[in-house]
């Protein structure tokens, strides 16, 4: 019997992958667990349109990513905050701190978790952030901290 795979499976393949399996083996165990359904005309056919609206959607996003980081490219955030003693801040820059910057500046929307920052800055200065905008686009900036005055 052909069926179309729910879950990745050991010994018999990806998701998503239509295989040959013996009848008694999917009807007793397969299918009944949710883990495969019947490879039908049917449903191989809803399962390309699901495979290929899956696809428009990460074709999407990429675009997206990238007129973003076309925006972004060369782009020099500037951040002032207080300082203390030996130049240190009064608190941190994180990554909530550049993601608001860009939105005020550039009028841009980023979720924070892509800005890959190691650690909070607690200096001042000029430091290099990446933002991983897709799994595909990856951007990186100048974040330059400095005494506000």
């Amino acid at each position: 019997m052909k069926i179309i795979l729910m879950e990745n499976m050991d010994n018999l393949g990806q998701k998503d992958e239509i295989v040959e399996v013996t009848d008694g083996y999917a009807r007793n165990f397969l299918i009944p667990k949710s883990l495969a359904l019947r490879a039908t005309p049917g449903n191989v056919k809803q399962w390309k349109e699901k495979k290929r609206l899956i696809q428009q959607k990460k074709e999407r996003g990429k675009f997206k990513a990238l007129r973003i980081a076309e925006k972004l490219r060369g782009a020099r955030l500037i951040l002032e905050r207080e300082i203390g003693e030996e130049g240190k801040l009064f608190g941190v820059v994180t990554s909530q701190d550049i993601v608001q910057e860009i939105e005020k500046r550039f009028n841009l929307e980023i979720d924070h978790r892509k800005v890959n920052l190691d650690e909070p800055i607690r200096v001042i200065g000029i430091r290099k952030v990446s933002l991983k905008l897709h799994p595909e686009v990856e951007i990186d900036l100048e974040v330059e901290v400095k005494k506000s005055t």
